[in-house]
């Protein structure tokens, strides 16, 4: 059985599933270098049509359909689509697919393809499911059943837990992504607060409470949160605060001050209790639980969910934003479809579905710009874990991108996690962006809890967990101000290249330890162009880019040590 997944709106993805199996997953912000970037046919009128925070093209849907049909072929049993169950463009798209041919296409509800992502690659053969995020055509907060194939709703509370968050970072002039999202941001800065016992009711009224303002008068689109209009709701009821709010109702707070991070903390505690309360009903359904949406990168929430105990099992998922909804439409469909049962996915769920580079016919050229040395396959983690640990930043390139926001080691930059200069070096000749935001450890999966509290393997950076005390000073650049890191662990089966790495570093530098973030150029997604990954050789600080087995460096720059 053959289906296409699809997911129009922020964040556009495609899907290609085989007999249940996920085959390839193409996210569009990958191929365009924009974050977020969505496809739409919200009208057939080829002009530029406004849309959130991006004018849309019907002519860049057209093209990736083409691209789906050259690729994967243009014959499947179903068509299965998630676009908030907007009628108008779903009748639109069926008449862009005339070259298509399928017995159904089917329009799905948001959160349930959210949930059905993450319950049908779990190892549950039943679940409870809680799916969250800023908003959906079937609820904004939603709690599923999962059992064997079946998926039943069993309540959509009203509660905003991804726009209130999000609504946070306004309050503290966090400079938010193209789309108004800054919630990734935020939640580095609450490490530099404590928690105001005395706020604590305000701010889980301002949760429990919330709704979104009508934005402030401005142009078709919205671009980086340009008319939010921030909600102060219970919020500008706490004395020490008040000072901060001027009178248009925009916040005159600085990420330096000492009470936005105590904010920030504050926020994500109540914020945290919420979940927690919310989950502790359901916890006499099923011993196991599937965490989805935009709010399942909630690390700090999802590590106190393990340790509360709440539901005996946790099962998180690469892409548990929209970017993953074509997984789970495409899923929902199959197991809808075939007369089979779902016991659970007893395969580790890989995050490498993604493309290759989409310039990887042009690396001879690149070859003659960059100097470049191809090494034997073997002797390539050595080699990378020799420079790491002469603290050399290198960038990665291997295979396909993994799916979702995290760089899980095909797609990351990798450099000497005892390094205590490293985080600052990064932040501003590399990655040039804020000096607060921390980096996360990659490490072995058998060696992790020597170093770090996680209680399970963390194998997609879901979880946020501490350094233990008699590391933290010996593994600087990847723990957090207050000892939090967000940690990556990886076993061979999963990436064998990345835990080669990591033994090599063992060797040589004590730790089976690497800082990994994501490769990509500033406000960019993570990378999948060769020659954007190394265009950054000359742009920023970065000594070395390794596209499979060569490693590559500026003319002007650097020699391979």
């Amino acid at each position: 059985m053959r289906i296409l997944g699809i997911s129009l709106g922020h964040d556009t993805n495609f899907c290609l599933l085989q007999d249940g199996k996920i085959i390839e997953v193409i996210e569009a912000e990958r191929f365009f270098r924009q974050k977020r970037y969505k496809l739409h046919c919200l009208s057939l009128d080829e002009q530029p049509f406004p849309s959130g925070f991006q004018y849309t093209k019907l002519s860049d849907l057209k093209l990736f359909l083409k691209k789906i049909i050259l690729k994967w072929g243009g014959e499947y049993d179903y068509i299965a689509v998630q676009n908030q169950k907007r009628e108008e463009e779903f009748k639109n798209l069926k008449s862009l697919m005339s070259e298509f041919s399928y017995k159904d296409i089917i329009n799905l509800n948001h959160h349930l393809c959210h949930a059905a992502g993450s319950f049908f690659t779990s190892p549950f053969k039943e679940s409870v499911i809680l799916s969250y995020d800023g908003s959906g055509n079937d609820g904004n907060t939603v709690i599923f059943k999962g059992k064997n194939s079946n998926i039943e709703y069993l309540n959509a509370y009203s509660l905003k837990f991804g726009s209130s968050y999000n609504n946070l970072g306004y309050i503290c002039n966090i400079s938010p992504d193209i789309s108004g999202t800054g919630s990734g941001k935020t939640m580095g800065l609450t490490s530099y607060g404590q928690v105001i016992n005395e706020w604590l009711p305000f701010f889980t009224k301002h949760i429990l409470s919330y709704e979104k303002k009508p934005p402030q008068d401005g142009s078709e689109i919205n671009p980086y949160g340009k008319c939010h209009t921030i909600n102060w709701d219970h919020i500008s009821e706490i004395d020490e605060i008040k000072p901060f709010i001027n009178k248009d109702g925009t916040s005159s707070l600085c990420i330096t001050d000492q009470i936005a991070q105590n904010i920030c903390k504050t926020m994500q505690a109540a914020w945290t209790n919420c979940v927690l309360r919310l989950l502790n009903q359901y916890s006499d359904i099923s011993k196991n639980l599937c965490i989805t949406g935009g709010c399942a990168l909630n690390g700090i929430a999802n590590y106190q969910i393990q340790q509360q105990n709440i539901f005996e099992n946790q099962h998180f998922i690469p892409n548990p934003t929209d970017c993953g909804l074509s997984i789970g439409a495409a899923l929902y469909v199959y197991h809808t479809k075939a007369e089979e049962d779902f016991y659970g996915n007893k395969e580790y769920f890989s995050p490498y579905l993604g493309e290759e580079a989409y310039d990887k016919n042009r690396l001879d050229e690149l070859k003659n710009t960059y100097n470049n040395v191809s090494c034997d396959k073997e002797a390539v983690p050595a080699k990378l874990a020799n420079l790491i640990c002469n603290n050399k930043i290198i960038g990665v390139i291997k295979g396909r991108y993994e799916i979702g926001p995290r760089a899980l080691g095909n797609r990351s930059i990798l450099c000497n996690s005892q390094n205590k200069e490293m985080r600052d070096i990064l932040n501003h000749k590399v990655k040039h962006r804020e000096w607060y935001r921390p980096f996360a450890p990659v490490c072995t999966a058998e060696d992790s809890s020597k170093y770090f509290t996680n209680t399970n393997d963390i194998p997609y950076m879901s979880v946020i967990c501490e350094t233990r005390d008699q590391y933290k000073q010996e593994l600087p650049s990847i723990t957090h101000v207050d000892g939090t890191c967000r940690l990556q662990t990886v076993t061979e089966e999963q990436h064998e290249f990345l835990y080669k790495v990591l033994k090599e570093i063992e060797k040589q530098d004590n730790y089976p330890i690497v800082l990994n973030t994501s490769f990509n150029p500033a406000g960019e997604p993570i990378v999948n162009y060769y020659e954007v990954a190394l265009e950054m050789l000359k742009a920023t600080d970065l000594d070395y880019v390794l596209i499979e087995d060569t490693f590559f460096w500026f003319k002007n720059k650097n020699s391979l040590q």
